[in-house]
């Protein structure tokens, strides 16, 4: 089991998500959104892992506000998810250069990250489907009664 970092990168109107579509083995394709993060490594931290991971798939950096969730994704993919609340404090959005925007031989397919409206969440295939329902909920409630 591994420890995977994600960060929810909050803008004015939405958040960031990456859009992935690849093809499968059998040459149909796969279209679904992912929280930007990864895998950590050994002696990372968790914001270690965060910014790193952040800053290699979007090319910003990140201010932290919140740690959202802890999940135990054993069943999926054999790893403990950690979720942390960002907002976007330097950079430009599309400027990564880790390896799943530059390595093209072994990440097939579209890797594109772009700003995802609050009431568009619900209508895109957001995985996993857990964080995408606890999204759905954060951000349907009136701005002003938002946690912060």
């Amino acid at each position: 089991m591994h420890i995977s970092v994600r960060g929810i990168v909050e803008e004015d109107y939405g958040i960031i998500l990456i859009h992935r579509i690849k093809p499968r083995e059998d040459g149909t394709l796969r279209d679904y959104y992912v929280v930007p993060g990864g895998k950590q490594e050994e002696g990372e931290s968790n914001l270690d892992t965060l910014n790193r991971e952040i800053e290699e798939e979007l090319g910003i950096k990140v201010k932290v506000k919140e740690k959202l969730i802890e999940y135990n994704d054993k069943e999926y993919n054999d790893s403990i998810q950690i979720f942390y609340i960002c907002t976007h404090k330097d950079g430009i959005i599309g400027t990564g250069n880790g390896p799943e925007m530059t390595n093209k031989n072994e990440y097939k397919g579209i890797f594109q990250p772009l700003i995802v409206k609050y009431e568009d969440i619900k209508n895109i295939n957001l995985v996993p489907e857990y964080i995408k329902e606890i999204l759905i909920k954060r951000y349907e409630e009136p701005k002003s009664e938002k946690k912060l």
